[in-house]
């Protein structure tokens, strides 16, 4: 089995490298094009280059289940065209040790995928927002997951988390003299809202130094409005697909903590767990097809079917995720749904070979 595994395996990562590769160059080539579309003068089409590549390990990310799919479909079915597998069974090795076979390769699979969306992604993602807020506002850098400073006049501002736009937490706000050689005062907020004129600053804090003395003042609330502009922070907002499953943990708390709802960035977390499962869910479904018809259909078909399957369950997983979000399904149910949904067909169908 040791013998057949390597062969199952190599034939199988083979073509969904392949495939994976070639979704990626085909998303990020249409990507390409949009993003040229909002070139200027301080976006050139090379910066434009430069913040695709900066994108792609989260696109890797993205079309992994259905690059499983598409490539288990090729590799496996050249063998399967080739009567391979029927060799196989006539030596003794049963459709189960087959399949386990496969399965043990995505199991592996698994685990890198877990690792890339984990870690890779939101530091790819983080420089990628970063490269683009440099562009689009010299004054500000993001520093994290959710937080970033920013340099407004003769302020420099860290913003803990951004929630939204318009919503911001754990603000600091450092105020110095005109020729920034002195701090003259320091200002923290728990909570700030963007209205349609100003801000609103909750549990504000000020501490003015001045030469003789340090005067410090609370206040429940405060309204400024020469704050920071809502529309720089756009580029700071960060998009939930992009955070680690750990940051998703710690919006959620802090979302439940201000009495926010959390139910986009629930699904968004269970899909974390729910994306690694359903490529195990893809090669199940391959199975079948490959043992069902050895001798009919060429590679091109079984693609043409992998693709269609992928789309399907791309449309409906996407649709079952936002009538979660409207409905208030429970966020678990709602991301796992569409691969239990499939596993179940996958096994039936498997279950009907002979």
């Amino acid at each position: 089995m040791k013998i057949l595994d390597k062969y199952l395996w190599g034939a199988t990562l083979q073509s969904i490298l392949l495939a994976w590769v070639a979704l990626v160059i085909l998303s990020t080539f249409f990507s390409f094009i949009a993003e040229t579309g909002k070139t200027n003068a301080l976006y050139t089409t090379y910066q434009a280059a430069i913040y695709m590549v900066y994108t792609l390990p989260g696109r890797f990310y993205e079309f992994f289940p259905n690059a499983v799919l598409i490539g288990t479909l090729l590799g496996l079915g050249n063998l399967a065209a080739n009567s391979e597998f029927i060799a196989m069974r006539a030596a003794g090795v049963s459709i189960s040790q087959i399949i386990f076979s496969v399965i043990k390769l995505g199991l592996i699979l698994v685990i890198v995928l877990f690792i890339i969306g984990e870690w890779i992604v939101p530091a790819t993602d983080l420089h990628a927002r970063n490269f683009k807020a440099h562009l689009k506002n010299k004054n500000i850098v993001l520093v994290g997951g959710e937080g970033l400073w920013v340099k407004e006049k003769n302020s420099i501002v860290h913003i803990g988390k951004v929630l939204s736009e318009k919503q911001l937490s754990d603000i600091s706000i450092y105020t110095f003299n005109k020729d920034h050689s002195a701090l003259e005062s320091l200002s923290s907020s728990k909570k700030a809202t963007a209205t349609d004129n100003n801000w609103v600053f909750q549990d504000f804090t000020s501490t003015t130094f001045e030469e003789a003395q340090v005067k410090r003042r609370h206040e429940d609330s405060v309204i400024k409005n020469d704050f920071i502009n809502p529309d720089i922070l756009s580029v700071a907002t960060v998009d939930p697909e992009q955070l680690s499953s750990s940051a998703l943990h710690k919006i959620i708390k802090l979302q439940k903590e201000n009495d926010l709802k959390t139910d986009r960035y629930e699904i968004i977390y269970w899909k974390r767990f729910a994306i690694p499962f359903s490529t195990i869910v893809m090669l199940i479904i391959a199975m079948p097809f490959l043992f069902g018809s050895t001798r009919g259909g060429g590679a091109g078909a079984k693609i043409v079917i992998g693709i269609i399957i992928g789309i399907v369950f791309h449309l409906i997983n996407r649709a079952i995720n936002d009538l979660g979000v409207v409905n208030g399904f429970s966020p678990i149910a709602s991301a796992f749904l569409p691969s239990v949904v499939f596993l179940f067909i996958g096994l039936f169908a498997i279950s009907r070979i002979r």
